[in-house]
């Protein structure tokens, strides 16, 4: 599975699949209604484009960044964490599939593979290769 540390490739594949598993934006921290002289962006939850006024046209995010499902923050989760969300994401989307195409196909396959890799992954192995691999390159103290 490749030359990436075993965290690298734990978030590279949620991050491949996260919606099967994260819900994001959270619906909670939403504003209610929508801001005054904007429109909603349809399939974008809590991103607005402003309609009048003398900013027309400039997209506002009100997503919380923070919890975004992105490789900063993934990485700031625990490899047992982000083992766990990726055997969700994996068992989703596998259920998922096989309701849409049937059993047997190689997508199906491929995700039994990763399956099998993601559950011998061991998260506090993980962890310290991920540090040792950050202090190589000078982004751990």
């Amino acid at each position: 599975f490749g030359l990436l540390p075993k965290k690298g490739k734990l978030i590279s594949e949620l991050l491949s699949r996260w919606w099967y598993t994260i819900t994001w934006p959270e619906p909670e921290s939403l504003p209610e209604s929508v801001p005054v002289n904007c429109d909603a962006m349809d399939g974008f939850k809590g991103v607005y484009v402003t309609t009048s006024g003398e900013d027309v046209g400039k997209i506002l995010d009100m997503r919380n960044k923070d919890t975004c499902p992105n490789f900063i923050n993934m990485a700031k989760k625990d490899s047992a964490e982000l083992q766990e969300l990726l055997l969700k994401a994996i068992a989703e989307q596998r259920r998922q599939l096989i309701e849409a195409d049937g059993e047997g196909t190689q997508t199906e396959k491929d995700l039994g593979m990763l399956e099998k890799w993601a559950k011998k992954v061991n998260p506090k192995t993980a962890d310290k290769e991920a540090i040792k691999v950050l202090k190589a390159v000078g982004l751990y103290a």
